[in-house]
């Protein structure tokens, strides 16, 4: 059946089994369409596979061109239909194999249906017929413009190339007339061309790349913001076309293509993509950090230098490479170039005319991998760029060490990874510090090395986008000032000055007259002077001097040098003995000699040999030779015209060498790996390697190539000490003495582990560092009880403490700490240690509890910078009265001060002052809130109603008041200071004002409070969320003591009225007397007036009576349920009694027409008294607004009680 039948199975198998293809297609992820087909004969050439849309559909057809019978195809739409043919390549043409309709979203859907069974498609016969010829009835006919273009065929087939005309040479780029491909929306991207434009392309191919660069930009819109293209032309060097900022326009971009010369030369890939990270993209040629960054890679040919090493460093720095093979190109290079997926990015044709059916395709997918890797950010940047940083700076680069520092991003992250490697390939190093660190110094690096460092800043949720850049090494220095010592026939002494950082020198000699590969002598020192030795008399020698610093080696210098000559022979020597062979001289003669020849014969007679060499030679070189055997050396010298004569000398071979430099490395497991550096000496058939554990256990052993410097030992206990030998086994069944080595596993555990509470929510762990590199420590706990979840944290090595937050307040927690090495964990160390239940109130002081003046500022030190807070003298003692205004606001977190860890016995202190203008609604003094403004825990006061109310919520969540409103808590508000306790027991809550019991209310047990949330003071009752408007009052103490019971111990010293002398200090005095000394009295002063005063200051007639009650009555709201004192002015102490030197007491005072104004809103004015030898002084003043001295006594007047209605 025909196309009909397969467009109704989608997903079902087209087979074409005997000739018929068989089609499958199935649909991977990014909806790529995988089509398999089975082979046909007659295939040599391969498969042309063709997927257009169906009829009507301005999308470009896709054609490629395999030579196996499978093929992958990305950038389709899935909700488009199409039509895929797979046509086999022959000698003369093409033949239809197989067609097939789909859909990409109903390849999907049927695949889930198919996971059970297995259904057959229809299946499609056509006949094989050639593409243009007539075929009797195939079931499959193809209309010309279904007819598929044969490589290198007809004009018609080369005019198809993805939907779009393929221009000639000379007609330019023209546009075809059906609408074309636009990569939509536009994105962002930087896009560079690396083209091959070696010899092996050729002008007219080079044309057709031309025609195909042209192709692959229309689709993208060239602008500043939007696409920039370069290009760069690479051969043997590669060159710069045009930067990315250099072009704004795609008709500019356009013309340069068109313009663009071609080249000629090898091809260097790897040197052209280092071009393209050197050049292309340095901030000069207008890359763009923030976009993506694609190069296209167009070449026909295999690199002939390292390009995967090139590749590998632009794909590090987040750079997708597209490789597009012509021709002769080496795919599996391509694969090692490209991004992935390499089904997307690597792609290649037969020939330069299939670059057209590729062009489309590669727009496309380029549109679709950039556009993936773009996200959106409305409103900002990305979370991840906040904590960027930028402007990375190199300073101090020397041949092992390079010193970074970078700026800090607008975010400081938790840490900094600097991950740094070789650029041409290494494993990469890798550091971590702290995200308020912003500079560190690598150190071991390799001198003259390129390396790409990146640093990234460390978030919770992972990584965020780093900071890249290539940094080189300075090279190491080589020697300087090489200096000639003493000269003899068979040595030379040299000198140098030493270079910085080297640790050994490697000093070559070689003679000046060797020819070709003749290599010369080696030798190397640690100091910066050598003596070689064994030189041939009266020679020429050229002697290099290399610094070495580990496997690096500088720049060699140079010195020629010249041995003095030698008197007739006479004797015979030997140098460069080894374990097989040996150097023979002696010193010249003066006639002329034929030959000399050199026999030697061992002790036993059992190895013998003989070398010939020329008669101006004075050394030869003797071997094979024994290890450890001695030989009997005769130099003959042979003449001319006949007759010779003999030396005879004896050596002894060295024994053979064993291995040296052991090392040994813990891998993870139980595995280690040895290292050892071989002999230079030839011949180690096999290392035997045997360890022991110390003490009992089995011994183990290997054996390893003789080639080979390094073996991984299995089977190594972390607990156990092993010795580990090593001996080498020559060729001619020589052994080497055996070297050995002790391990000991380095996974000490940490020691001295100690835990100290820091804050009721906070420990700090601390403990000592073991021996050894460790990675990081593993630290686990959980509450000692087992109630709670287990958690665990990694703290990096190089700490030595660390702090556990978030934990409960008074609880005893468990922690455990374990090293963690390269080669495993050690076991774990542990501790018990408790939270604190509430702080001390005071530094000097054992009474727990919380100090809210404090956390709210209002101290001497600190209340300047509160808003609404004013400070003022206490007429009580050293305490400082603070005046919050209204609308002062005052707010903290609740965890800044930490209530979360109050206890459920508590007892809330104040001592405040109610002030005239305080509203007379419900306001709280202070409260704590939830995060919604909800209030859980505070005091409530009630002007209208005099009454006081407590709230807490139990441990159930509700809401709970007690209200307290007894007469001694109306004094609280008739205007004078009181010191109330409200304490809260589990049962009930008891109230005290003045250190006396007031009442007490049974109550349920108090919750506890929550972690989160804000406590206020002064704020009104009625008000809610952050700008509510607050109550003014004077405070002097506000306190939470941790303890129900402190209202029974304290003594209330504070007030006047409540001080005892034998319990509490005497107050600080204001006003001190310089001298006990009576002095004569003072003038007396001039009397005050009403007319000389102030309105409001002036005096007035007798406000009070004798018996100190106020005259005037006090209005039905404030009249008080007996008698105020309203003015305390009898029965003090005299002059002569031990009195404290300042006292006062607060008076009664009226004003002209303010006669029936209450007593109660007037006690703002204070007496002060002064005793003297002469009698009282006394002054009344308002503390709180300084203002004239409406009153004042002197010394030697009529004491105080003789005038009390007179004020």
């Amino acid at each position: 059946s025909g196309p009909q039948g397969s467009s109704r199975h989608m997903g079902s198998t087209l087979g074409l089994p005997t000739g018929l293809g068989r089609l499958r297609l199935a649909v991977l992820p990014e909806d790529r369409l995988q089509m398999k087909w089975w082979e046909s004969e007659g295939s040599g050439l391969g498969y042309l596979v063709q997927v257009k849309p169906m009829a009507g559909d301005a999308e470009q057809d896709v054609m490629l061109t395999t030579k196996a019978p499978k093929a992958t195809v990305g950038g389709l739409s899935p909700s488009k239909g199409y039509t895929v043919q797979i046509f086999v390549l022959t000698g003369s043409g093409t033949t239809l194999l197989a067609r097939r309709e789909f859909v990409i979203e109903q390849l999907k859907s049927h695949s889930v249906s198919r996971s059970g069974r297995r259904s057959l498609g229809a299946a499609l016969e056509p006949t094989p017929a050639h593409v243009g010829s007539p075929a009797p009835e195939p079931p499959v006919a193809l209309s010309p413009s279904q007819d598929p273009p044969t490589p290198g065929g007809s004009e018609r087939d080369k005019g198809k190339s993805l939907g779009r005309e393929q221009p000639s040479a000379s007609d330019g780029f023209s546009t075809r007339a059906s609408p074309q491909f636009r990569c939509t929306p536009a994105v962002p991207v930087d896009m560079i061309f690396l083209v091959d434009g070696s010899w092996s392309i050729g002008h007219r191919h080079f044309q057709q790349v031309k025609d195909f660069l042209a192709t692959v930009i229309e689709p993208f819109d060239i602008g500043p913001d939007k696409v920039q293209v370069g290009l760069t032309q690479y051969s043997g060097d590669p060159r710069t076309e045009w930067d990315l900022n250099t072009f704004r326009t795609k008709e500019d971009v356009l013309a340069a293509v068109r313009s663009l010369r071609y080249k000629g030369g090898n091809t260097f890939t790897g040197l052209a993509l280092t071009h393209v990270l050197e050049q292309n993209l340095k901030p000069g040629a207008g890359p763009r950090p923030e976009v993506a960054t694609v190069v296209i890679l167009v070449t026909d040919g295999k690199s002939q230098d390292d390009a995967p090493a090139a590749g590998r460093v632009l794909r590090d720095l987040g750079v997708d490479i597209f490789a597009v093979g012509v021709k002769n190109a080496d795919e599996a290079e391509l694969q090692l170039l490209a991004s992935q997926p390499l089904d997307l990015t690597v792609h290649n044709v037969q020939g330069f005319p299939q670059l057209g059916t590729l062009a489309g395709l590669l727009s496309r997918l380029i549109c679709q991998k950039v556009r993936g890797r773009t996200t959106p950010t409305a409103g900002g940047p990305a979370p991840g760029t906040l904590f960027t940083p930028t402007s990375l700076v190199v300073t101090q680069v020397t041949s092992s060490s390079i010193h970074l520092s970078w700026t800090p991003a607008s975010q400081l992250p938790l840490k900094y990874r600097i991950v740094w490697q070789p650029s041409r390939g290494g494993a990469p190093r890798e550091a971590v510090v702290e995200g308020s660190t912003s500079s560190m110094e690598l150190h071991n690096l390799t001198a003259g090395t390129e390396y790409l460092v990146s640093v990234f800043p460390v978030l919770e949720a992972g990584v965020g986008d780093g900071l890249r850049r290539l940094l080189t090494t300075a090279a190491l220095p080589p020697p300087q000032a090489l200096t000639l010592g003493a000269v003899t026939p068979r040595t030379i002494r040299l000198a140098w000055q030493p270079s910085a950082g080297a640790t050994q020198y490697l000093v070559r000699c070689r003679s000046a007259s060797a020819k070709g590969r003749e290599k010369g002598r080696e030798v190397r020192v640690e100091q910066p002077e050598v003596l070689l030795d064994g030189l041939e008399p009266g020679r020429d020698y050229d002697v290099w001097v290399q610094s070495l610093r580990g496997p690096e080696a500088s720049e060699a210098r140079g010195i020629r040098a010249r041995t003095s000559t030698l008197e007739p022979p006479r004797h015979l020597g030997f140098s460069d003995v080894s374990h097989d062979s040996a150097r023979v001289f002696w010193e010249g003669v003066s006639k002329p000699v034929r030959l000399f020849r050199i026999s030697f014969v061992s002790s036993e007679g059992s190895h013998s040999g003989q070398v010939e060499v020329p008669g101006n030679a004075t050394s030869a070189t003797l071997g094979p030779l024994s290890s450890s055997t001695a030989y009997s050396v005769r130099v003959t010298c042979v003449y001319p015209g006949g007759g010779s004569s003999t030396l005879t000398g004896r050596l002894t071979t060295r024994k053979v060498p064993s291995p040296s430099w052991l090392s040994v490395t813990e891998l993870p497991g139980d595995k280690v790996q040895l290292e050892w550096t071989a002999t230079a000496a030839s011949g180690v058939l096999v290392y035997q390697i045997k360890w022991t554990p110390l003490g009992d256990g089995e011994p183990h052993e290997i054996s390893v190539p003789g080639t080979q410097g390094t073996a991984v030992l299995p089977g190594l206990h972390s607990h156990l000490e092993y010795e580990i030998t090593i001996l080498a086994y020559y060729r001619d069944g020589a052994r080497s003495d055996p070297v050995s080595v002790r391990y000991t596993p380095h996974r000490s555990p940490p020691s001295d582990l100690a835990l100290v509470p820091q804050a009721p929510d906070s420990l700090r762990v601390s403990w000592t560092p073991p021996g050894g590199h460790v990675l990081h420590y593993r630290l686990t706990y959980a509450l000692a009880s087992g109630s709670g979840p287990e958690k665990s944290i990694s703290v990096p090595g190089p700490s030595s403490h660390v702090t556990l937050p978030n934990l409960l307040a008074a609880s005893t927690y468990r922690v455990l700490v374990s090293a963690v090495y390269g080669g495993g964990e050690s076991v774990a160390v542990s501790a018990v240690g408790s939270t604190a239940a509430c702080p001390a109130l005071s530094p000097d002081g054992p009474l727990p509890g919380f100090d809210l003046m404090a956390a709210f500022g209002l101290v001497e030190k600190e209340y300047a910078s509160v808003r609404g807070v004013a400070m003022e003298p206490s007429a009580f003692g050293r305490a400082r009265t603070f005046t919050l205004l209204r609308d002062a606001q005052l707010t903290r977190r609740a965890s800044d001060i930490h209530l979360a860890a109050l206890p459920p016995e508590h007892t809330v202190v104040f001592l405040l002052r109610l002030l005239p203008e305080t509203p007379r609604e419900t306001f709280a003094l202070w409260q704590m809130t939830a995060e919604d403004s909800r209030p859980v825990l505070g005091v409530l006061l009630d002007a209208g109603r005099k009454s006081l109310t407590y709230f807490n919520h139990n441990p159930r969540a509700t809401l709970q008041e007690v209200t307290f409103d007894q007469p001694e808590v109306r004094r609280i508000f008739f205007g004078s200071f009181h010191k109330v306790h409200v304490a809260v027991g589990r049962s009930k809550v008891r109230l005290y004002v003045d250190c006396r019991k007031v009442a007490e209310s049974p109550v349920e047990e108090a919750g506890s409070p929550p972690v989160a949330g804000f406590v206020t003071l002064g704020r009104l009752a009625k008000a809610r969320g952050p700008r509510s408007t607050s109550a003014p009052l004077q405070l002097q103490t506000l306190q939470i003591v941790c303890s129900d019971s402190w209202a029974e111990e304290d003594t209330c010293c504070e007030l006047p009225a409540s001080k005892d002398a034998d319990t509490c200090p005497a107050f600080s005095s204001s006003c001190t007397c310089s001298s006990r000394t009576p002095g004569p009295p003072g003038p007396q002063g001039p009397p005050v007036s009403p007319s000389s005063a102030p309105s409001h200051h002036r005096a007035a007639e007798p406000a009070c009576r004798k018996d100190g009650v106020c005259s005037q009555e006090a209005s039905p709201s404030l009249r008080p349920s007996s008698p105020e004192p309203a003015l305390l002015v009898g029965g003090w102490p005299g002059p002569s009694q031990s009195v404290a030197p300042c006292w006062w007491w607060p008076v009664c005072v009226t004003w002209p027409g303010r006669e029936s104004q209450p007593c109660g809103r007037l006690l703002s004015w204070v007496l002060w008294l002064r005793a003297t030898p002469h009698g009282w002084g006394h002054r009344l003043c308002r503390p709180e607004a300084p203002g004239p001295v409406l009153w004042e006594g002197r010394p030697g007047h009529p004491r105080p009680h003789q005038m009390g209605a007179g004020i």
